[in-house]
């Protein structure tokens, strides 16, 4: 399931040091032990040991596991002695000890040798992990479907559920489920420009989560299911919920600023602007180039399609081109943090300056129109 061909790699760190017994005599007696602390980065422990053994295996070394707690040995001959690597993983921190097998003698640039070689090769086993988990496509990722949540897949499928119980609280409440008035959407907070200008400007948040009828709802749905399904596991939960909801209101502030007379409602600009962060997943090298290729004809058409539909009909394409532009410009800015699993905290700094930046682009538009 997880290909890792690579080579042997000791010739990476250069020669093994090999002594005669007289140099063998010279190294310091020091019994003392090699620690070094290692984050095990964005892997949860039990993958994190799994990866290690495996990186332990494929240097074809002596590898036990019990619990949380590897030791590797290395090979030993006449002339080489073996080092014994523990790895103990308490939590999102490894401790890597290091001895001599016969506990009295220690030579420190071969300890500190194997030490590198075995961190390296850990390394890229854990990135070509993250590769195919990434290449990974959703009906295998995803085992219970598009509509139950996962560890890795949650946000999808809680705004989903948000929007079916708003929709049924406003059938419930005398509100038509096939063609609902302009007047009803305003007053459970559809997005309208005098309103927002006046301080409502929570309807620029709120219009995300109305729909304007059952078709308007399942369609959303369906489009929200297809991507959520593939950039949540790829963003993090944080990000896209983040995300979704920035890109809302990008797309409401360009529709108030197009259609001023308009009751706006609806999640597809939310959703157009995570087809756009997609997109700009798609033009970097994060994603294999075969299903990069595949799915950015996939993408295009949706948007495309869906762009030529909105010339036709009552559809708020100033909204999708909004919330499009919007999520190809964060989808930029989140990517660094993205491909080196940024820690939460960093998630949250860069969130921070991107909702400033919304707050001074609302600013300007509500200015100017």
């Amino acid at each position: 399931m997880y290909p890792f061909p690579f080579p042997i790699l000791q010739h990476s760190f250069g020669p093994y040091l090999y002594h005669s017994i007289e140099q063998k005599m010279e190294l310091a007696r020091v019994p003392e032990y090699y620690t070094e602390e290692l984050s095990i980065r964005h892997m949860t422990p039990a993958k994190y040991l799994t990866l290690v053994q495996r990186a332990a295996a494929h240097l074809r070394w002596f590898v036990v596991l019990n619990g949380n707690t590897i030791m590797c040995q290395t090979p030993a001959n006449a002339l080489l002695q073996s080092d014994i690597i523990t790895i103990d993983v308490h939590g999102k921190t490894a401790l890597l000890t290091s001895r001599s097998s016969d506990g009295y003698y220690r030579d420190e640039a071969q300890t500190r040798q194997h030490v590198e070689l075995l961190k390296h090769v850990i390394d890229q086993f854990i990135d070509a992990y993250d590769k195919a988990d990434r290449n990974l496509h959703p009906m295998h990722r995803e085992r219970f479907g598009a509509l139950l949540p996962s560890k890795s897949y949650l946000t999808t499928p809680l705004i989903v559920y948000t929007n079916v119980l708003v929709f049924i609280a406003m059938v419930i409440a005398g509100l038509s489920p096939i063609h609902p008035t302009a007047q009803s959407l305003y007053a459970w907070g559809g997005n309208f420009k005098d309103a927002v200008i006046a301080g409502e400007w929570w309807r620029l948040i709120t219009y995300i989560f109305l729909h304007g009828g059952a078709m308007h709802l399942l369609g959303n749905t369906f489009a929200l299911l297809y991507i959520g399904m593939f950039l949540e596991p790829l963003m993090g939960k944080f990000r896209f919920a983040s995300a979704y909801l920035i890109t809302g209101v990008c797309a409401g502030l360009m529709s108030i600023a197009v259609h001023p007379f308009s009751v706006g409602v609806g999640a597809s600009g939310a959703i157009f602007g995570m087809y756009g962060i997609f997109l700009s997943m798609l033009t970097t090298d994060h994603i294999k180039k075969a299903l990069r290729t595949t799915m950015l004809r996939s993408i295009l058409f949706f948007i495309v399609f869906n762009l030529m539909m909105g010339l036709q009909g009552n559809t708020d394409n100033a909204a999708h081109i909004g919330g499009l532009l919007a999520g190809v410009i964060i989808g930029y800015i989140y990517y660094p943090g993205i491909a080196n699993h940024a820690p939460l905290g960093r998630q949250l700094l860069t969130t921070a300056l991107v909702v400033a930046g919304m707050i001074l682009l609302a600013a300007a538009t509500i200015h100017y129109i």
